[in-house]
């Protein structure tokens, strides 16, 4: 979803981290932990239709908090003899009148229980058949749900000033993601169905309609009202259809001559003015990294209040305006948060996972291309912090018992997906992805995912295939271990200095332990190219790179004149791993992070069966930024040498 939309995940330590966008949970899935009977396995929902176009046109009543709408759905069936349409059509929801696009009324059963509204039609239809219906409805608000970190919506959201909140703005605003536009449109909300639209909204005259794609008209109705219309051309999910109704006054910029569009409050234009005076940039950045222009007419990103984060609906982006920084406040996390929700118009948008379970190819590569931007925009040195946080999330929920792979098809519902794998996991393995095929690869791979894809449905394999075109190399076993299995190596390393044959000995064990509990597929050794750094006496420093094979020990020599200073395993951090060091000839082992981070990240290394441990992992006691193992010497030298941001990690 965004990184602060609606999503279930241990990403509350990033509130403490400081350093990537607030992201709250959703409440439906504060809790995912190991279950004791596994969920039933979700497949993807194939419907015998293919949605065209669906044209909304909306009339809104703000003290009943309703919206009356007509959807003009065209479609055409994938098989014949086609005579019944299913949709889904929420509890909130309530369906007047169904006719064919000449006026015929067909007959129609709204299960609102099952949200389904199933429409018999007027004949028989084919393959070849295009069909368009006419759905008359009313649809009422559905409350933001409470949360930790605020409220989100579950489909069209109004607000109005009261009593207890006199500083309240009329405003209504949509949040689709995962499956709740069907609360306030007739559609197959499902990410495998993807369409053009377009929406009519009339509204009265001081408020500001904005939606998705280019703007049509906006029609002054002399009453008092007024008609915006706005379409978008190319085909994309049910869930990114939105719209956003208020007063705004817009700040209007532009890249590569398309439209940029902040719609701010008036009173916190100036604000609005300095923390979005980047889109721009960013929009040049992902055009750059992904090596596709942005695809669209235009991009605009909305405030909008009672709102948990980003969502980033296609071209438009809603922001929860309680994030936008006063003149005092740094400008680092609404940075982080747009440059991931701009990142989703490319991940997400312009490809879209075909089902729930992909739902990663979304998350983790905008949260990848927004370490990515925070680099380019602030060093290299903030790229490595903000990876090093994520190795942080990633093992917090693991060493909770939140344990899974990437792609999993076992979940009770889809918000549950939003974790700490979907985002910092699957960020940390596009930058192994990236460690292991080279940079010039990546970059290639990267584009021709997208371009091959454009406009369309995409799972794991599709990348994959991507990239092993890009790179040359088969790349299964890595998708494999990494995706479609749950866990990490736990690499146990010891060095010697052999004098008499003037060698290095680096002897590598992994010592992970399955669990016998787990549901799921997991991988016993892993097999990966890693990078050790060697230090001599003299203080000269030298790589190599070795292949880690797939079974419990390996052994590495390397030719030196002299025994080392310092011998460092992945000392860039390119893995998802843990390391246990033991006391070598040079000294014992320690840790970068100086007071305990394998102590922290390895009290409870084996958890009960439950699948929770005794005692979560706080950053409050766990200094995360440096996870690396160092033989020894000065801790202070390394970071020196590392070139490390110190931060503090508790607010």
């Amino acid at each position: 979803m965004f990184p602060a939309r609606l999503i279930a995940r241990s990403l509350a330590s990033f509130l403490l981290l400081g350093l990537v966008t607030l992201w709250p949970l959703r409440p439906v899935a504060l809790a995912q932990r190991a279950a004791p009977e596994a969920p039933p396995a979700q497949w993807t929902r194939i419907s015998d239709f293919d949605t065209q176009h669906l044209a909304l046109d909306l009339r809104f009543d703000w003290p009943t908090e309703t919206v009356h709408g007509t959807a003009r759905l065209t479609f055409k069936p994938i098989r014949s003899d086609f005579r019944r349409l299913t949709l889904d059509a929420g509890q909130p929801m309530t369906v007047l009148e169904v006719t064919t696009e000449s006026g015929a009324k067909l007959d129609f059963q709204h299960d609102k229980a099952a949200e389904k509204l199933t429409l018999s039609l007027d004949r028989s239809y084919g393959r070849s058949d295009t069909v368009t219906l006419v759905i008359a409805y009313r649809a009422h608000s559905t409350p933001p749900a409470g949360g930790l970190f605020g409220v989100f919506g579950t489909g069209l959201t109004f607000l109005r000033p009261t009593s207890t909140a006199s500083k309240g703005r009329y405003q209504i605003w949509s949040q689709g993601e995962t499956e709740y536009n069907r609360n306030w449109f007739p559609c197959f909300d499902f990410p495998s169905d993807k369409f053009t639209s377009e929406v009519r909204a009339t509204v009265e005259t001081p408020y500001t309609v904005i939606s998705n794609g280019r703007l049509v008209s906006d029609t002054d109705n002399g009453d008092g009202t007024h008609t915006v219309h706005w379409r978008m051309e190319q085909p994309h999910a049910s869930y990114l259809l939105s719209i956003a109704i208020g007063q705004y006054r817009v700040i209007a910029g532009e890249h590569d001559g398309i439209p940029v569009q902040s719609y701010v409050y008036p009173d916190r234009y100036a604000d609005a003015q300095r923390a979005f005076a980047n889109l721009p940039r960013m929009m040049a950045f992902l055009s750059t990294g992904t090596g596709i222009r942005y695809p669209y007419a235009k991009y605009a990103q909305t405030m909008i209040a009672e709102f948990g984060g980003g969502m980033e609906n296609i071209t438009t982006t809603h922001l929860a305006d309680n994030l936008l920084p006063r003149a005092h406040e740094r400008l680092d996390d609404i940075e982080a948060l747009q440059a991931h929700e701009l990142a989703h118009q490319w991940f997400g948008n312009l490809v879209t996972c075909r089902d729930w379970s992909e739902i990663w190819l979304s998350e983790g590569f905008a949260t990848y291309f927004e370490a990515l931007y925070m680099g380019e925009r602030f060093g290299t040195a903030r790229l490595r912090t903000i990876l090093a946080a994520h190795h942080a999330t990633y093992h917090q929920a693991w060493n909770e018992g939140q344990r899974r792979p990437i792609v999993t098809r076992q979940f009770a519902h889809p918000d549950q997906l939003f974790d700490a794998y979907a985002y910092s996991r699957g960020a940390l393995v596009l930058d192994m992805l990236r460690f292991v095929v080279g940079d010039e690869a990546w970059r290639e791979g990267i584009r021709h995912y997208l371009q091959r894809h454009q406009f369309q449905n995409v799972e794991t394999g599709d990348f994959r295939r991507a990239m092993e075109e890009a790179s040359g190399m088969g790349l299964d076993w890595f998708f494999d271990q990494w995706v479609y299995r749950m866990g990490h190596p736990v690499f146990e390393v010891t060095h010697r200095y052999d004098a008499d044959r003037q060698q290095l000995v680096v002897k590598v064990r992994q010592v992970q332990q399955p669990e016998a509990a787990s549901r799921h597929v997991q991988t016993e050794y892993f097999r990966t190219p890693v990078e050790v750094e060697i230090v001599s006496a003299q203080g000269r420093r030298q790589s190599v790179r070795w292949f880690v094979e797939a079974r419990a020990e390996q052994e590495f020599s390397l030719p030196l004149d002299a025994a080392p200073q310092t011998v460092r395993f992945d000392p860039q951090h390119r893995l998802i791993r843990e390391v246990i060091g033991e006391t070598t000839p040079t000294g014992p082992l320690r840790e970068t992070a100086g007071a305990g981070w394998w102590a922290c990240q390895h009290r409870h290394p084996h958890p009960p069966q439950t699948g929770l441990s005794a005692r979560p992992v706080t950053h409050r006691r766990c200094n995360p930024l440096l996870s690396r193992v160092v033989f020894p010497h000065r801790h202070s030298q390394h970071c020196e040498d590392e070139g490390h941001e110190r931060t503090d990690f508790t607010r």
